[in-house]
């Protein structure tokens, strides 16, 4: 295992120099979020947007990674990206979108409301009886009922 923290606050540290209007958010979720990390985990970051949804998302997509990954050098990073407004209100919660949204650490926060955000998704996620199993390594989720449809937001 690593340090957890220690690289938390140092990826914290240097996102802060994140520069540009429309990046609004920078989430830290999988191992590294669990402090689960070790010497070989990448991490796996969320950032969100706003504005940029009307750019190709192959150019999108490598920009903002572009932007990321001058700023953390030092790590293997996985980025993804997705406009805030998607991630408030989503169409459709994927077992990606939930893994994030359980584990989500807030690193950069120019809106000042996610952690209030995730606070009420994570309660509604045990209010609606989801559970989260572990099965090594990677995690799945179990609805309450077979095929029931959740509402988490």
């Amino acid at each position: 295992m690593i340090n957890c923290q220690a690289v938390i606050n140092d990826v914290r540290a240097k996102l802060s120099r994140l520069v540009g209007g429309s990046f609004m958010a920078v989430l830290l979720f999988g191992s590294l979020a669990r402090c689960e990390a070790d010497e070989y985990s990448d991490v796996d970051l969320l950032v969100l947007h706003s504005g940029l949804g009307r750019i190709d998302r192959v150019k999108r997509r490598r920009a903002v990674y572009l932007a990321i990954s001058a700023l953390l050098r030092d790590y293997p990073l996985t980025v993804i990206d997705m406009d805030i407004n998607e991630f408030l209100n989503p169409g459709i919660i994927t077992p990606l979108l939930l893994n994030i949204y359980w584990d989500a650490m807030v690193l950069l926060d120019r809106t000042g409301k996610l952690n209030e955000f995730l606070e009420q998704v994570r309660r509604r996620i045990v209010e609606s009886g989801l559970r989260r199993i572990r099965d090594g390594k990677a995690y799945y989720w179990v609805l309450p009922k077979p095929l029931e449809r959740v509402r988490i937001i």
